[in-house]
């Protein structure tokens, strides 16, 4: 097993999430440094987060190098720096959308690096972490697992294993039925009503509700993105699309389920 005290990981990519992570790995590892195609942002991500900085030829100097950048520009990323790994080292990616993208990435690697990929369920902008829900995916090998777990696991995180197939099906439900339900109300409310009309007669319900249009107005481009790239994302929209149809319709065995279901998810 290894010992997380004497991990050294590398970050790749300097936004949102490579802040999380930093979060997360900081004081619970040896060295923690992020890597940036700006030398500038790298710079400051280092001052701001206190951290190394270094460059994309240097991954051969760490155990775990983490991949953040969105999911179509991780081959090329990973193609870049796969000549430089350090045989035995861990390479992991945060894609929210697994099939496909995992698999071109594991075709890209060489055989004897390590490949565990993960999917931290919160968003970059998440001040407190203790209670979250990390997913990991072990896809080759498995001798840094127990340490990775136990970094997240000491950060106060939820660790949950799963398997691509289903992490995907999942979190076509979780992720874009559920985006589904509130973009196709922002814009039944914008088409029917207007914004001033909705602002005017707010139930104090709806006035929530806007405030999670703005988180889901900030995170567009994942939000399509994880649409687009999810194959059981069409499963997930017909099965939503069904529900409406019956509960529009008043069909009593859908409105006796909904009633169960919302007792059963108010209760977790």
């Amino acid at each position: 097993m290894r010992k997380p005290g004497s991990l050294r990981v590398a970050i790749i990519g300097a936004g949102g999430m490579a802040r999380i992570l930093t979060r997360i790995f900081k004081g619970r590892v040896s060295r923690i440094a992020i890597i940036s195609r700006s030398l500038r942002k790298a710079k400051r991500f280092s001052r701001s987060m206190e951290i190394d900085y270094t460059l994309l030829d240097s991954v051969g100097e760490f155990d775990v190098i983490i991949l953040t950048p969105p999911p179509e520009a991780l081959p090329e990323v990973v193609r870049k720096i796969s000549a430089s790994l350090r045989v035995g080292s861990l390479v992991m990616d945060i894609s929210s959308v697994k099939l496909g993208v995992v698999d071109e990435i594991a075709s890209i690697l060489p055989g004897e690096i390590e490949y565990l990929s993960i999917h931290p369920l919160f968003g970059s902008k998440t001040r407190r972490l203790s209670g979250n829900v990390v997913v990991l995916i072990p896809i080759r090998g498995s001798s840094y697992l127990r340490a990775i777990k136990f970094v997240f696991e000491s950060a106060g995180l939820k660790v949950v294993e799963s398997s691509l197939e289903e992490h995907d099906r999942i979190m076509a439900y979780v992720q874009i039925a559920h985006h589904l339900s509130y973009l196709s109300l922002a814009l039944t409310l914008w088409n029917g009503l207007g914004s001033t009309d909705a602002q005017r007669f707010a139930t104090r319900s709806l006035r929530r509700t806007f405030t999670m249009f703005g988180l889901f107005y900030e995170n567009l481009r994942v939000i399509r993105e994880i649409a687009k790239l999810n194959r059981y994302g069409a499963e997930a929209i017909e099965h939503l699309k069904r529900m409406l149809y019956r509960l529009a319709d008043g069909d009593p065995k859908a409105w006796a389920e909904v009633e169960k279901a919302l007792k059963a998810f108010s209760e977790l």
